[in-house]
């Protein structure tokens, strides 16, 4: 083990400070490996001090995403002064937003029903009813309103939704806040010289925080390996390997296919832009943990204007999950499958309809697609959550490493998205994107 600790360190001096998060998240799995923690002779202490480690760690970087999120869209809102120019650029960021979740979403549930992984399941899913009492009676909850739904999107005390950390309302009064800033004009300077002080503060706080960034990823990497095990992943690889593949599908393929027709740009040079907040993504599995890396790596590596940055990648981070999308259509199929249950034309359409809702109403934490899922279960009627308990649980062990891929994969969308309205609003610095040793350090 020494030695192994030895070959990291020594490949990690030299290189960039992505590079040692991606080291930090290999050795966590390494060492979540050696020991599990159903391992007898694993020491305790070692989860108990890990645990908090990568705690502390997501407190940091959730602590600041309420102010950055309100600061960075108020700005944004303000500096378009025209109200016309809020619904064009809202607009193309919707439009998006929405294709790339149906597409996800469609994707989704045609990998499942071709490979069809529930059928080949072979663990009888009613033995983790224990495992589903103990850890999923949130999930066993009534399944929310959907008229419910979109009236809270709408807050009725935004203070309350600022400190509940109600990501959705928030946008929406934030949005209404910036435009009577933007309509009030000299009145409204002192008010948003405060936002944008606010801005700039919270992004240094940012700075300081990333610190923390190889640890923290490490010590989650390696809670999340040691609680699951080898041995679940066995048990349900058929439905690991739809969900990798689709997901691989959109990072490889679609994604590079839009940016390639509607940016020309070279897409592995965004990639590399953003590479530290792959890398956070994939060990926080937290899309609105990593925002504020994703919009520090968007600004100064990826070209892209802080007028662009500041809109589309704080709404990407509350709205386009597809990633998260692509998860709740699957999964509900695949359980359905499990359990022998049949669907018909329409369920299977209606499921890949409120998958995309579903996921809209997602909050950016880990595992949050498992909560909303019950919204996608509502839409086929005579099935609910209680229906599907086994199955759940089952999931359930193996969710956090699935939730740091797809969590990747909403960032890179968010991304996407931000790069082709800055390209269609001729504010992407190609020469920034294209040139990485005009690149500033992210952390």
């Amino acid at each position: 083990m020494r030695a192994f600790w030895l070959v990291l360190v020594a490949l990690g001096l030299g290189t960039k400070r992505h590079w040692h998060i991606l080291f930090a998240i290999l050795a966590g799995i390494v060492l979540g490996l050696v020991y599990p923690i159903a391992h007898g002779e694993s020491p305790q202490f070692i989860h108990q001090f890990f645990g908090i480690v990568g705690e502390i760690f997501i407190r940091l970087i959730t602590m600041i995403v309420i102010p950055l999120v309100v600061s960075s869209l108020i700005i944004w809102v303000s500096s378009l002064g025209d109200s016309r120019q809020l619904g064009r650029m809202g607009g193309k960021v919707f439009t998006w937003f929405l294709l790339f979740m149906a597409i996800s979403s469609v994707l989704g549930g045609l990998l499942v029903l071709m490979v069809e992984p529930g059928l080949r399941l072979q663990t009888d899913v009613r033995s983790f009813a224990g495992v589903t009492e103990l850890h999923l009676a949130e999930l066993q909850a009534t399944p929310p309103d959907l008229k419910e739904l979109f009236f809270n999107m709408i807050p009725v005390n935004p203070l309350e939704a600022l400190a509940t950390g109600q990501m959705v309302p928030v946008i929406v009064f934030t949005l209404i806040l910036g435009v009577a800033i933007a309509n009030i004009g000299e009145a409204g300077k002192p008010m948003l010289g405060f936002f944008e002080a606010l801005f700039t503060a919270t992004m240094k706080m940012t700075d300081w925080i990333m610190v923390l960034a190889v640890p923290g990823v490490f010590a989650l990497a390696f809670g999340t390996v040691s609680r699951a095990g080898p041995g679940v992943f066995v048990e349900l690889s058929p439905y690991v390997g739809v969900m990798i593949i689709g997901l691989l599908f959109q990072v490889v393929v679609l994604f590079p296919l839009f940016l390639k027709l509607f940016a020309r740009i070279k897409v592995m040079n965004l990639y590399r832009a953003i590479s530290e907040a792959i890398m956070v993504a994939f060990g926080t599995a937290s899309s609105s943990a990593t925002l504020p890396i994703t919009i520090a790596c968007c600004e100064r590596r990826a070209g892209i204007s802080n007028r662009i940055a500041s809109f589309v990648l704080p709404t990407g981070a509350t709205i386009n999950k597809t990633g998260t999308t692509m998860f709740e259509s699957v999964l509900v199929i695949f359980l359905a499958q499990a359990y022998g249950l049949p669907l018909n034309g329409y369920n299977i359409a209606m499921i890949l309809i409120f998958a995309i809702i579903a996921s809209i109403g997602t909050a950016g934490v880990p595992s949050g697609g498992l909560i909303t899922v019950a919204i996608v279960f509502s839409s086929i009627g005579k099935y609910d959550m209680a229906t599907f308990a086994g199955g759940l649980a089952m999931v359930w062990s193996i969710d956090r490493v699935l939730d740091m891929c797809r969590t990747v994969v909403n960032v890179i969308s968010s991304c996407t998205v931000a790069t082709l309205v800055a390209a269609s609003e001729g504010e992407l610095n190609r020469d920034v994107l294209d040139n990485q040793d005009a690149w500033a350090e992210v952390v």
